[in-house]
């Protein structure tokens, strides 16, 4: 392992500004993922367009070929915990879909994740047809889901700031998880990012006791995988593919965040 993967980086500002239009890049392509997340549309169908955006945008989706993945995007459904491969599997109102967009231009990779529930959005959610398919119980137990995800990721942002300790983000996520009597993955993490795709600081969602100042210049991402029941998991054949062990759902959302003089700059905003 190279010494490199343990050396935390400080970003100047010419520096952040790259990373910040990487990572607002990497959100705007999101964003057209989740819209596209409706009843009947394929995974691999949005994994096209994801590729066709981020291309026609002058970048490169950072995960396709990495490490011998496949595709241009991270495509992780119900039980799926995350790197789930997109696929020809139609999507299905009610399931719960975590997109993980990542991309490559000007040098350094933007990265970020959302998850949206199939069919609770939009006209599909006015026509009355998702709440005639999906029962009002499993309804409002994937909308609690992804609302802990959610403030999970906000909880762990909110402690960032010049002087906070690095394990002050695990102990907040973990927090919102019991609250909410949700797991959270310990396996997978959050990380650095610049030119290479990961790098340090490596992130904990769950109480740890690293030890790591932050300081003003450091980027990484905070990406929470909260699962509704047990967070064991296992790894699929294909060597990407993370699922729970208990069938149980999963719900992630990421950002990636610049800390500041003053506090932190989510970087991961729509343009």
């Amino acid at each position: 392992e190279s010494s490199a993967a343990h050396i935390v980086l400080l970003h100047g500002p010419a520096s952040a500004d790259r990373m910040r239009k990487a990572a607002r890049l990497a959100r705007t392509v999101l964003d057209i993922a989740c819209s596209m997340a409706k009843p009947g549309i394929t995974t691999d169908e949005i994994d096209k367009v994801v590729y066709q955006e981020i291309v026609s945008r002058g970048a490169y989706p950072s995960p396709l070929n990495y490490c011998g993945f496949p595709k241009s995007l991270c495509s992780s459904i119900n039980e799926i915990i995350c790197h789930g491969i997109p696929d020809a599997r139609p999507l299905q109102y009610g399931d719960v879909v975590s997109f993980d967009v990542s991309c490559f231009v000007g040098g350094v990779h933007g990265d970020n994740c959302g998850t949206v529930i199939v069919g609770d959005n939009g006209d599909d959610a006015k026509d009355n047809k998702f709440s005639e398919v999906v029962s009002a119980d499993r309804i409002e137990r994937s909308q609690l889901l992804v609302k802990a995800a959610r403030e999970a990721l906000a909880a762990g942002i909110e402690v960032c700031r010049p002087g906070a300790c690095l394990t002050d983000v695990g102990a907040a996520i973990h927090q919102v998880c019991d609250r909410y009597g949700y797991d959270t993955v310990r396996e997978y993490r959050g990380h650095g990012i610049a030119s290479e795709f990961h790098c340090a600081p490596f992130v904990k969602h769950f109480r740890n006791n690293d030890k790591l100042k932050l300081q003003p210049g450091m980027i990484f991402t905070i990406e929470p995988m909260v699962t509704e029941n047990k967070a064991d998991n296992v790894l699929w054949e294909d060597g990407w593919t993370v699922a729970t062990k208990d069938g149980g759902r999963a719900a992630q959302f990421e950002d990636t965040v610049l800390i500041t003089d003053t506090g932190v700059e989510i970087l991961t905003l729509p343009s």
